[in-house]
């Protein structure tokens, strides 16, 4: 749970339209005037935000919306910040640093490459902030917003996890047509009395997403984490996998995988430095366990795959 006091980002639902909008109406309203631009987004933020491919975010203080913030999209690479406002009850807090940030990593998550946005100099508290976050001033052009006086933008960052989660998705991609090859019958032959079958490497293979996965989220969630480990015959004993269908486990690997693969880049850069400690193991970093996964995946998968197959 979290504290009372402590600041949590909300994602958009219709629920909080009306938060958006007199959030950014107060601070339009106090400094310049609305213009009809305003109130068609304010009042309609999914038509023109949401849909076209954009994403809006909150910030609440316990059970009250304290701060708003969107990005829209202008073409396959570039987005707008928009729509930043801040409850003045709650200003001072570091939550426009929070909401600006964030919508900094939900843009580059979703694949952009480059961020403005338009502001005007005498809102001089957010032009510093927007310069901190990195933020340079830009040619402004003609057009848009009355109010608007400045151009600022940003080259965004790609998230740091994003190479590895795509790694992790061509080897998914390129793996299950080859797993397919196997009959079923053949998937569960056991190369020796001591050696596990291709369905218990596959199984193992599922326990160690399933396992995985919560540490790539419980471990953005504190600096320091222990976390329990696994014995990984057991595991694979008690389950049966020699007893299940080969096509089947196919596929369970194969979306619990995916599903690490959208994980991985919303990891943030901060979190990557967070230590876990695993079961009786030395402590490690959650980008070792990020990394690792992925070379434990490819070291199982060549039990899997003769070296000699005509692959």
């Amino acid at each position: 749970m979290n504290a009372v006091n402590e600041p949590r980002v909300l994602s958009w639902h219709p629920a909080y339209q009306k938060d958006f909008e007199q959030l950014n109406k107060t601070w339009i309203e106090k400094y310049f005037v609305l213009e009809p631009v305003d109130i068609e987004v304010l009042e309609h933020p999914a038509e023109h935000i949401i849909v076209p491919g954009g994403d809006i975010i909150f910030v609440a203080m316990s059970k009250r919306i304290a701060g708003t913030v969107a990005y829209r999209r202008l073409d396959d690479e570039t987005v707008e910040m928009t729509k930043m406002g801040v409850d003045e009850e709650f200003q001072g807090r570091g939550l426009g640093w929070l909401l600006g940030k964030t919508i900094m990593e939900r843009a580059a998550a979703a694949g952009y490459k480059k961020m403005v946005l338009f502001s005007n100099r005498k809102l001089t508290p957010a032009i510093t902030m927007y310069r901190k976050l990195g933020f340079a001033e830009a040619e402004l052009e003609q057009g848009g917003y009355q109010r608007c006086d400045i151009k600022m933008t940003i080259d965004l960052k790609e998230p740091p996890l994003a190479g590895l989660s795509r790694q992790l998705k061509e080897a998914v991609h390129t793996t299950v047509e080859k797993l397919l090859r196997y009959s079923n019958e053949e998937a569960g032959i056991r190369p020796s009395a001591d050696k596990w079958s291709r369905k218990e490497v596959l199984g193992h293979l599922i326990d160690s997403a399933m396992n995985n996965y919560p540490r790539f989220i419980r471990g953005q969630q504190a600096e320091y984490l222990e976390v329990p480990g696994y014995n990984q015959d057991f595991w694979v004993d008690v389950r049966r996998y020699q007893e299940e269908d080969w096509d089947e486990l196919v596929q369970i690997w194969k979306m619990l995988n995916l599903h690490i693969v959208r994980v991985l880049p919303l990891i943030p850069e901060e979190a990557l430095g967070h230590i876990l400690a695993v079961g009786p193991h030395a402590p490690v970093t959650l980008r070792y366990i990020a990394e690792d996964y992925l070379r434990h995946l490819q070291h199982h998968l060549t039990q899997i795959f003769p070296v000699h197959a005509n692959y």
